[in-house]
């Protein structure tokens, strides 16, 4: 991948370049995706409106962007073009979480936008409101909030204590902070949007996108002052409190701060407890974020948030809740909250565009159940007849966890015209402290700690072949490291107190490639057509069970192959979105079972491993229609 953008930026100073700049002609701001061509090459705007053409001075330029006139006039180095608006009924969407933005008409991913508008017609609080409008998304339940997805069939479904390392099939970020196995901070309130990307997007995202990836990004600030502010109330004693206010500091610094707090009894009635409130929900938002706009080179965008969830947690009874009441007598727990910030810089000068993007974050989170879902008295009824002065032990079980995850990552950027070079780091760690019934009930307490790094290097090269057709490929290589210390406690009935079980030790890396090469091919100025062939990749891990043999502690990473073609049309009245996929699995990471020791039918351990191969393929078809005004 070196020798090629090196190959690009060596040819890129031997043959005849113009360098420009597009606006829009009423605002004269920057102008991102637009598409020149001529002389059979092309390019397009960055996101400061810059673009670079390999071509002598003179030639016939044609700058066509959605929303806009048409302009076709001759080149020359150094030229600033202002481009007219044409009324459109239907707003352009700006895909933001690529490696560059670009629009959503143009993009050769499967990937689903929900902007501001639509968020604020759901009225929801959490993106749990909007996950229905997203083809071939699912979340998973068991937790107050979701916090697991599955896209298109791949994901997690929990991640209790014992289930391996924090690594993800679906990546979500919010504002460039990695959040991936925490989506219970994705609180909706002042989101400019929501992005949903389907299929593998390793070579964009690294690791934890191997089925997809889910990004929020807030609103930023703007040179106005604005505020907002709303109250609502309702039955199980809903309430929430909203408000945002957004204010300029001079001609170059902006500040917006925007907070939501909500709470609700949560929709059940617990007999034993005889309260309605064992479920509840408490969650509270704080953000604020920070812009520096030094001129139209330089700016700095710097974001704090804090989200606090102090739910509650009783989900679960014997009769599957038909009445939504629950009999629990020891109070079930789900929180968290996440402080974290990130910082993002965009520097361009001419040719060249570079952006750094740091972030760190730290997440407390506690779940906790009554794992017998009941109490002494409900046992002892029909049909259950469980005495505990008969069986002379208590049919009750709480289980509890606490977690605490440290992370931060940096990223670095390079583009010079249509090539990116970029650099990540992450470096994560996570501490979780359990008890209850754990391994199986092998354990009753234990503590694990795992420490996870990983830095990579990403390419991406886009070339325009014609005025119809467009290539773009990506690549990214990437190293793991896994470092984990585990110990576990298990109850000794003879001598009444807890004896060490073996600790678990170990320590792997892994080297990993993904990447993606699409073929976009533009009917005409509303109509898209692409077809893309991309790898993901999942982090290898290891099982914690001190009971497994060596043989089966640690697992491989898994790859993903996707095959892709899709559609995309829109009108002003109209947008429509078909995609075609086939994908194949490779060490696909699977749990199973086996016996440890041999003539002893209860050393069973479940633990996970790699397959050898699997597949799934499917048809995504989503659309909008406006029937008038």
């Amino acid at each position: 991948m070196k020798n090629i953008v090196l190959l690009f930026l060596f040819m890129s100073l031997i043959y005849p370049q113009i360098h420009g700049t597009v606006l829009d002609s009423n605002t004269e701001t920057p102008l991102s995706g637009v598409n020149i061509t001529g002389n059979n090459v092309g390019t397009s705007s960055d996101d400061n409106g810059k673009f670079i053409l390999n071509i002598e001075q003179g030639i016939e330029l044609t700058f066509s962007h959605i929303g806009y006139s048409k302009v076709i006039t001759v080149a020359k180095d150094g030229m600033i073009l202002k481009m007219s608006r044409v009324t459109v009924s239907i707003k352009e969407i700006i895909v933001q979480a690529g490696l560059k933005s670009e629009s959503l008409q143009k993009s050769t991913s499967s990937v689903t936008v929900i902007n501001d508008e639509t968020i604020k017609r759901t009225d929801g609080t959490h993106f749990q409101d909007v996950i229905d409008r997203v083809p071939n998304l699912n979340s998973a339940g068991g937790t107050s909030r979701p916090r697991y997805f599955q896209i298109r069939g791949i994901g997690e479904r929990s991640h209790y204590f014992a289930e391996g390392p924090p690594n993800f099939s679906v990546g979500f970020v919010m504002d460039d902070i990695d959040l991936s196995g925490l989506g219970m901070a994705g609180l909706l309130y002042d989101l400019e949007q929501i992005e949903v990307f389907k299929g593998p997007h390793s070579a964009m995202y690294g690791p934890n996108a191997l089925a997809g990836l889910i990004s929020l990004r807030s609103k930023d600030p703007i040179q106005e002052f604005e505020a907002h502010w709303r109250f609502t109330g309702g039955s199980d004693n809903i309430q929430r409190l909203n408000g945002m206010v957004n204010f300029p500091i001079g001609k170059s610094f902006a500040f917006r701060i925007a907070m939501e707090s909500g709470s609700g009894d949560g929709f059940r009635t617990n007999k034993f407890l005889n309260k309605t409130n064992t479920n509840r929900r408490s969650e509270t938002i704080i953000r604020g974020k920070f812009q520096f706009i030094l001129n139209n080179n330089f700016n700095t965008m710097l974001t704090y948030f804090n989200t606090k969830l102090d739910n509650k947690y009783d989900a679960w009874a014997p009769d599957n809740n038909e009445d939504l009441f629950t009999y629990t007598n020891q109070q079930g727990m789900d929180s968290q909250e996440t402080n974290a910030f990130s910082i993002r810089t965009n520097l361009s000068h001419k040719k060249f565009d570079a952006t750094l993007i740091i972030s760190k974050s730290e997440t407390d989170l506690v779940h906790a159940y009554d794992g017998d879902w009941g109490n002494d008295e409900y046992w002892l009824q029909s049909p259950y007849y469980f005495d505990p002065n008969v069986t002379f032990w208590n049919y009750e079980f709480y289980d509890r966890n606490d977690r605490n995850r440290i992370n931060q990552t940096i990223e670095g950027r390079l583009s010079y015209g249509d090539a990116v070079l970029g650099y990540y780091t992450k470096s994560m760690e996570e501490k979780d402290d359990a008890s209850g019934w754990l391994y199986g009930g092998d354990a009753s307490m234990g503590h694990s700690n795992f420490k996870f790094d990983a830095t990579a290097v990403y390419g991406q090269m886009e070339k325009a072949v014609s005025e119809k057709i467009n290539v773009i490929a990506n690549i990214r290589t990437e190293t793991n490291h896994l470092k984990y210390n585990g110990t576990a406690q298990a109850f000794d009935w003879n001598s009444g107190d807890y004896i060490s079980l073996d600790p678990v030790r170990f320590d792997v890396n892994h080297n990993l490639l993904g990447g993606k090469l699409a073929l976009q091919y533009f009917v005409n100025q509303n109509v898209n057509m692409y077809g893309s062939i991309s790898r993901g990749y999942k982090a290898g891990g290891v099982n914690q069970h001190p009971n497994l043999v060596i043989d089966y502690r640690s697992f491989d990473p898994e790859f993903m192959t996707n095959y892709e073609m899709g559609l995309r049309r829109y009108t002003e009245n109209s947008a429509l979105h078909i995609s075609a996929f086939l994908a194949e699995r490779q060490n696909q990471q699977v749990s199973i079972s086996s016996q440890q020791t041999e003539g002893d039918p209860n050393s069973f351990i479940f633990y996970t491993a790699n397959a050898t191969t699997g597949s799934l393929f499917g048809l995504e078809l989503d659309g909008k229609l406006k029937l008038n005004s």
